[in-house]
């Protein structure tokens, strides 16, 4: 739709706002569907759980019990906008991504029909970008364990899964723990009423690697991210706050000081003393002359620049208070005496 906010009939111009409407797919990234047995344009996925790839313009499904049979390709479909719209009902939310378990890779070993496709021995090849030579997804046979039972028990799993190309041993990858998860009343209907009775439930669905602490945010257990807070400390004060930042001024005048000192060819750290040979040079004739004109010289660069006078001033005042300083050092020793 479109309404007039304002017009100018004078210059013959006139401010439109424009609205617009539009419904989109209740399916994100990484998500659990379960679709159901009367669903129409899903193909072979009819009554399967699924998860899924990608939204876009369209949704990409695969199945979360891939068979070894065939492969990655033949296991996966794109839902578009008509096809879900029209049978909407038949497709439901099975678990979100916000459920999702840190599993640490043991074993990676690819299935028969992929290896023979990319005449590899028993290593595993792991997709680098398309310049690797390899496609990005390939079924695998994945032995992984919970990061949580680490050092706790030996509980292992093996599942098939669609990222056979982009793990290795070690690896770190967010699944979903269909073993031990507890699942809503709707999941339990989905579950018992829109999946065939042909359909295998696997005990782990692997969904994506990650590197580092990424998605930890994302992992189920937010406890972890407390814990790592308060390993961190606790939280200063407001004082010691500004105690911090009055050493850092401080620290940072300092740095700024002998920077300027360094700069001008001072030597502020130790007391200098001067003797008539300075004055000399090495046909014992005065230098004076010489020295006056690099005094002029210096008097010049000093105009010049304007953070040089600055830099001058600021030494020349902290030179200033540290010599007042010590001369009433001086007197105090006197009056002791």
């Amino acid at each position: 739709t479109q309404s007039l906010v304002s017009e100018d009939k004078t210059n013959n111009t006139a401010n439109v706002r424009h609205t617009l409407a539009c419904e989109m797919v209740p399916l994100c990234r990484d998500d659990l569907v379960v679709i159901g047995k009367q669903a129409k344009g899903a193909g072979k996925l009819t009554g399967k759980l699924c998860l899924v790839l990608r939204v876009s313009s369209a949704v990409r499904l695969i199945t979360v019990s891939p068979s070894r049979e065939f492969d990655v390709a033949s296991q996966c479909t794109e839902l578009h906008s008509d096809t879900y719209w029209r049978g909407e009902s038949s497709y439901r939310l099975f678990l979100s991504s916000r459920r999702l378990v840190r599993f640490v890779v043991l074993d990676v070993e690819l299935c028969d029909d992929e290896r023979d496709r990319y005449n590899s021995d028993d290593s595993n090849q792991v997709y680098e970008g398309p310049q690797s030579g390899v496609s990005k997804y390939a079924l695998a046979d994945v032995e992984v364990a919970r990061e949580t039972d680490f050092g706790v028990n030996d509980e292992t799993f093996m599942c098939v899964t669609h990222l056979g190309h982009l793990l290795s041993p070690g690896d770190v990858v967010l699944g979903y723990d269909l073993a031990s998860t507890v699942l809503s009343s709707e999941a339990e209907f989905s579950i018992e009423n829109d999946v065939t009775s042909n359909f295998v439930m696997p005990d782990i669905v692997l969904v994506k690697k990650i590197k580092g602490g990424q998605d930890q945010s994302r992992v189920e257990g937010g406890d972890d991210s407390a814990e790592s807070k308060h390993k961190k400390g606790k939280a200063k004060s407001s004082g010691s706050k500004k105690r911090d930042r009055r050493m850092k001024k401080e620290e940072q005048k300092q740095q700024k000081l002998a920077a300027a000192a360094a700069r001008m060819g001072l030597n502020t750290d130790e007391d200098v003393y001067f003797d008539e040979d300075d004055f000399i040079d090495g046909e014992g004739n005065s230098i004076s002359a010489a020295v006056q004109k690099e005094n002029e010289k210096f008097e010049k660069e000093v105009e010049m620049d304007e953070d040089l006078a600055d830099d001058l001033a600021i030494v020349e005042a902290e030179l200033r208070e540290q010599s007042f300083s010590d001369n009433e050092d001086d007197e105090s020793e006197k009056v002791d005496a």
